[in-house]
């Protein structure tokens, strides 16, 4: 999937396999530790740099 504009509260993307008009509600942001490796140029925006936050969490998560 590629973001392609946002417009207030609207993500245009491209590239997903859903019906036009399917309303989406669960946006995760794409973290190249747990998710496809393999996409060249791919950002991972606000992300950047926090990745760490993310896999300390999931580990907190585990050991509960």
């Amino acid at each position: 999937v590629r973001l392609v504009k946002v417009e207030d509260c609207v993500l245009q993307v491209e590239g997903i396999d859903v019906l036009d008009g399917t309303p989406l509600l669960d946006i995760k942001p794409y973290i190249p530790e747990f998710d496809f490796e393999g996409g060249e140029g791919v950002r991972i925006g606000w992300l950047e740099g926090k990745v760490h936050l993310v896999r300390e969490k999931r580990l907190s998560r585990r050991r509960m």
